[in-house]
């Protein structure tokens, strides 16, 4: 039996626990602003306060994320409701997050299909054949100033104020986002001060890098999974292309258990309050790509995939014959 239909019990929502997890993640949302704001200035508190203000923002993340997936809730309605209104939290319009992650899903480790996933990725063939400006952009870009840091500011307030697919979206889901949540920035000023806004927006931008952090390493490291669209096999792609970062519970609290990506690629109904007990169930079936927080530090320096070994490699790893050509397709 497939690894996929061994999860099936898992893939089904549980509305009770469902609305639970909502209540404790706007709990631990405000209560980071709450926290922030009446202790500005303390760095030690304030430093707590964006710890919880990530573990919010990244929980609501995960909230929007399976009701895209019409897996949070049992309510296809109820799904959409709370997508559309958890993206003045997490800086993503509903409709246009959901149809492009849906397609980062369909065409997980498709090297025919790179424009549907989150970071960039060249094969060594592609970077031998390039321009010099276009071989030191592509530096530039996989740099980790950029990718950890000025990418994530970047990707999270000014991008996704008119992401990517929008005009195939529609114009409504991003005006509603938009509005959303400057009304709550907004708000935050107005009822409590320039302290609870400057907060919001420091604890975001931290939340944003540490967030495109765990998205980065979830697919960015040496074994990782690709292939033409003609031999990229969609199990092969979510078990071995999606890393898992098993670091403790506080750490799956968090981030609603992000860690295992890998069977959350391989069955996306699974929501991710049930993702880690259908993880634990399936242990023995699963033979995850395991990376420790030093590890995955570490992936920034993966730049190139490597069709001839078929591992990511480094800059420093290039082969120094003739430059490649890229095939024709």
């Amino acid at each position: 039996m497939s690894i996929r239909r061994l999860a099936k019990p898992y893939a089904a929502p549980i509305d009770s626990l469902a609305w639970f997890h909502v209540a404790n993640t706007a709990a631990l949302y405000a209560g980071a602003i709450v926290l922030g704001t009446m202790f500005w200035g303390n760095f030690l508190v304030m430093a707590v306060a964006v710890l919880m203000f990530f573990a919010g923002t990244t929980r609501f993340f995960g909230i929007q994320h399976d009701c895209g997936h019409l897996s949070y809730f049992k309510s296809r309605r109820t799904n959409e409701v709370v997508g559309v209104l958890t993206g003045a939290f997490t800086g993503n319009a509903y409709y246009a997050m959901r149809y492009n992650h849906n397609r980062h899903h369909a065409y997980i480790g498709n090297l025919d299909e790179r424009d549907a996933h989150e970071v960039l990725t060249w094969t060594v063939a592609e970077y031998q054949a390039a321009s010099p400006g276009m071989k030191l952009f592509y530096r530039i870009y996989r740099s980790a100033f950029v990718l950890y840091f000025i990418g994530p500011i970047f990707v999270i307030f000014i991008r996704y104020r008119y992401p990517k697919n929008a005009a195939k979206t529609g114009m409504r889901d991003i005006l509603m986002q938009n509005t959303l949540m400057f009304g709550f920035w907004a708000s935050l000023w107005i009822l409590f001060g320039w302290q609870a806004f400057a907060f919001t927006i420091i604890a975001g931008m931290i939340s944003a890098c540490m967030g495109v952090f765990m998205v980065y390493v979830g697919h960015n490291y040496e074994d990782a999974y690709w292939e033409h669209a003609e031999s990229c096999n969609f199990e092969d792609a979510s078990l071995k292309g999606s890393s898992v970062l098993d670091w403790g519970p506080l750490f799956h609290f968090a981030t609603f258990n992000f860690a295992f990506h890998d069977l959350h690629h391989l069955h996306a109904k699974i929501p991710c309050y049930r993702l880690q007990a259908c993880h634990r169930a399936l242990e023995n079936e699963l033979e995850p790509t395991r990376l420790g927080v030093f590890e995955a530090i570490a992936c920034v320096q993966w730049k190139l995939w490597d069709e001839a070994s078929g591992k990511m490699i480094r800059f420093r790893d290039l082969p120094q014959s003739a430059p490649a050509t890229v095939p024709a397709e």
